[in-house]
């Protein structure tokens, strides 16, 4: 993600926030499937201050629009009955982040799963990965990158919800429409099975996995098969599917 970043044009307001995008931790263990824009969003005064990625592909609009559109924009392109579900997400995340000690507010981020409204009208199901960037005296973050991936492809249920990420103490949450409770989520993967998912996703072979891990092919091919029991998923397609959708890497 962070390469493709880099490469993308870009256009900014205010204040150029490309070299602090491709150095941020968070952004450099993304990934995505599927077209995808991005826009830097700073709430202290309701502005958006950078456009990049290909949002005329996913959702209609050039960045010359989006930042004509500025706020009204942010406001605008959630379809109207996942836009309060948005501020509830956004809200219980706050009094999350809130409830931690100053240095840990910097590792948290949120991924939503939406239904957007694209510039002719129709609906298109996305991610948006949440980033924090800029924080304040007490740690609170106040400017954010939102990199907006198109996932109608993948014909996700369940939407809208939310996967809130503690990258401090590893700890998922996860929020939906029903349940906005912050419960943690049981870790499914063992490590050397989440090793071998990064790389399945990335479309590696069994046999590139084995030479990157140091492990046999049969072991590979064992862990494989145990991933894909674990979520009932007959593919890689579906293991794509799923830790898009539970943001598990």
């Amino acid at each position: 993600m962070v390469k493709a970043l880099g490469k993308q044009d870009y256009l900014i307001l205010q204040h150029d926030y490309m070299d602090m995008i491709r150095s941020n931790s968070f952004v450099n263990g993304l990934w995505t499937v599927g077209k995808w824009f991005a826009f830097v969003s700073n709430i202290q005064n309701l502005n958006l201050e950078l456009v990049t990625g290909t949002s005329k592909d996913v959702i209609g609009f050039t960045p010359e629009e989006i930042l004509e559109k500025n706020a009204a924009f942010v406001t605008g392109f959630i379809h109207p009955e996942d836009f309060h579900f948005t501020n509830m997400a956004i809200g219980h995340t706050m009094g999350y982040v809130n409830s931690l000690p100053p240095e840990e507010r910097q590792h948290i981020y949120l991924v939503f799963y939406l239904r957007a409204v694209h510039k002719n009208g129709s609906l298109v199901t996305i991610q948006n990965q949440n980033i924090p960037l800029v924080f304040d005296e007490h740690n609170f973050p106040y400017v954010f990158v939102n990199i907006i991936t198109d996932i109608s492809h993948l014909q996700p249920a369940n939407i809208p919800h939310a996967v809130l990420i503690n990258k401090k103490s590893n700890l998922h949450f996860h929020l939906d429409s029903n349940t906005l409770e912050l419960k943690p989520t049981a870790q499914l993967f063992s490590q050397r099975e989440l090793d071998i998912v990064r790389y399945l996703i990335r479309g590696f072979s069994s046999r590139a996995i084995a030479e990157k891990l140091f492990i046999s092919y049969e072991t590979v091919r064992t862990h494989r098969r145990n991933i894909l029991q674990k979520i009932n998923a007959k593919s890689t397609a579906e293991l794509v599917r799923y830790v898009m959708m539970n943001k598990i890497v």
